[in-house]
């Protein structure tokens, strides 16, 4: 079985992700702005940016929640033991990160990805388009847009068949497919 690259760095995955980012905002602020008026949605930036009390911890709360996410869903969905996941921050790309040690099947990896993405983006933009709420909208697109380098790793393992073994990357953005 042969190990073969499928990864970036991640200063390359941000960079690439800029595209998504502005696809995600009009996605997600679209049906918001259909649904409730202009007005509801600029209602809500004043309390979250002019409040950096309330708005940087959310913001760091919400980089570790999202690596959190990843590492459970490898515990409880793929069953991974403890020793063989890994919380941590790399410096050189100010990215925090979650990573498996070991192989596991293309379909938990993608899982593991998209995890962060529906807890803390999809579920509270469903949320906000039901009760109007701007300041989770925001959250919900900021959430989302965190999560574009998951989406990105999708996107470059999308040819990788559910049961073939992935193996995380430990410094870029992506894996290595088992051929």
């Amino acid at each position: 079985m042969r190990k073969v690259d499928h990864s970036i760095s991640m200063l390359k995955a941000n960079l690439y992700s800029l595209p998504l980012v502005i696809v995600l905002i009009v996605l997600l602020t679209g049906p918001f702005l259909l649904i409730w008026d202009k007005q509801q949605l600029l209602s809500s930036f004043p309390i979250i940016y002019l409040n950096l009390e309330i708005f940087i911890p959310v913001l760091i709360i919400g980089a570790v929640l999202h690596e959190v996410l990843h590492i459970l869903s490898f515990l409880i969905i793929g069953r991974v033991s403890v020793e063989n996941v890994k919380l941590g921050f790399q410096w050189r790309s100010l990215t925090p990160y979650a990573h498996c040690k070991i192989p596991v099947k293309a379909s938990l990896y993608r899982i593991s990805l998209l995890m962060p993405a529906l807890v803390m983006g999809i579920i509270p933009w469903f949320i906000a388009l039901i009760t109007g709420n701007g300041w989770l909208l925001v959250y919900a697109v900021i959430f989302t847009i965190v999560s574009g380098g998951d989406i990105l790793t999708i996107l470059i393992i999308r040819k990788a068949k559910p049961n073939q073994l992935v193996q995380d990357h430990p410094h870029n953005c992506g894996c290595w497919v088992y051929e």
